[in-house]
């Protein structure tokens, strides 16, 4: 949803924080979900009425490429001005404050730096826009550079979280599937020369342990390709992405960020055993249900290896009520609503998880590694949020967004979108999220 965001004249997003006397597991949600909107002006009537509905908490969004637009080194201090200034009046309103850093909206500069461009197995880039964050070290140096300003020029100590991600949403993940823009719906985005050879690999990160293997074929360097060795190349492919969140979570801490960080999570990610039939296939495009493979969401590996590898990290579940959910109660019985068991049965054989809506699904796995988690809805239908001819409007969801927050054991929700509630044609109020609330 954070792709919406660049329609807004003043990008604000609001979030709400997990209290840090609950920071791991199930007792995060021992006082229940905070409450809060996504893509907040923080104008003065905007605080109020917020605030008038119970929201206590704002997440204030930045773009890389209007903080840093012209090269390396030299910020747009108009820019840099004003954002510490809202970030500052919604502090000064009494807003705890969650910072969106923008990364997904590079400046130009940086798309023309070494080993840029996202490469797939076809030479093919992505037609999205995203770039390599992933592989390419003078991306990641630049990313780092710019997240030290961020700290450095704004108000951070009184920030309690900040965002990361890899994609062109914000959120962990590759291009998705068809992004490389001709027809083409498997995808591996692990074919740039440092990704391959380690030619400008970013430190930390693996380069591939099959160099110049292409997933589907059946033999490497003259011997027959196993089962065991497609997995093998797919922990790789999934856990460089793992690599490029804690790079920007130790960019963070270097640069004296002690808070929070949020990693927006979308969709389900991949299941057990569609890995297993897809290793089995060598990753031909065969099990890859919803795009996850190709996208590199394993969930349930990189979770805990972010647990152990981070601090403070939280999990941020994008696909609250979505187009999932709306399938999984459908079900008899319904398998939408998270239950304690989840975490256990989430990963044996046998389960049928792929009933499960993603935000079930997704929330068991951060529960198993320890993380706490908040969670938002996709937002209107019609807007650019994927919303499917089966999906709830926004007024449903934000009827049913609290229960699944409150059954999945959810620090926060998040709301989105502000200026939707302000819409007259949206069919929903803050006054109706409150009412959802309160139930």
């Amino acid at each position: 949803m954070t792709t919406l965001l660049r329609l807004l004249p003043v990008a604000i997003v609001v979030a709400l924080l997990v209290s840090a006397a609950l920071p791991t597991g199930r007792a995060q949600a021992a006082a229940g979900p905070a409450w809060g909107l996504v893509a907040s002006t923080c104008t003065a009537s905007s605080l109020a009425a917020n605030r008038a509905v119970g929201i206590t908490v704002v997440e204030v969004e930045a773009y890389w490429d209007r903080y840093m637009p012209a090269r390396a080194g030299a910020v747009d201090t108009a820019y840099v001005a004003d954002l510490r200034a809202r970030i500052t009046r919604c502090l000064d309103a009494g807003l705890r404050v969650v910072l969106g850093p923008g990364m997904q909206y590079p400046p130009a500069w940086v798309r023309s730096l070494p080993g840029a461009a996202l490469v797939d197995q076809r030479g093919k880039r992505p037609t999205n826009g995203a770039i390599d964050t992933v592989f390419s070290a003078a991306v990641r140096a630049a990313q780092a550079d710019y997240l030290k300003r961020l700290v450095t020029d704004l108000p951070a100590k009184r920030i309690e979280a900040v965002r990361v991600g890899t994609s062109t949403e914000g959120e962990i993940g590759y291009p998705g599937p068809n992004e490389a823009g001709d027809g083409f719906l498997q995808s591996w985005w692990a074919f740039s020369p440092a990704a391959q050879q380690g030619t400008g690999l970013a430190a930390g990160t693996a380069r591939s342990p099959m160099p110049g293997w292409i997933p589907g074929q059946k033999a490497w360097q003259g011997k027959a390709v196993t089962a065991a060795a497609a997995r093998s190349w797919f922990l790789w492919y999934s856990r460089a992405l793992t690599s490029a969140v804690k790079g920007q979570h130790d960019a963070l801490r270097a640069a004296g960020f002690t808070g929070q960080v949020h990693l927006p999570s979308p969709g389900k990610g991949v299941l057990p055993a569609d890995l297993t039939t897809a290793a089995n296939a060598l990753l031909n495009g065969t099990g890859d249900r919803d795009g996850s493979l190709g996208r590199g969401l394993n969930y349930t590996d990189q979770f805990a290896v972010l647990a152990g590898s981070t601090s403070k990290m939280v999990i941020d579940l994008s696909g609250v009520d979505d187009a999932s959910a709306v399938l999984a109660r459908r079900q008899s019985p319904a398998q939408d609503a998270c239950r304690s068991s989840d975490p256990s049965t989430s990963v044996a054989a046998g389960t049928p998880v792929h009933l499960w809506s993603n935000l079930r699904f997704a929330r068991a796995q951060a529960t198993r590694a320890g993380l706490p988690a908040i969670g938002e809805n996709p937002g209107p239908p019609a807007a650019q949020t994927g919303g499917t001819s089966y999906s709830d409007s926004l007024a449903e969801q934000v009827r049913r967004a609290p229960g699944y927050a409150r059954s999945c054991g959810l620090s926060a929700l998040l709301v989105a979108f502000e200026w939707a509630l302000d819409d007259p044609g949206s069919g929903v109020t803050r006054d109706d999220y409150r009412r959802a609330v309160l139930g």
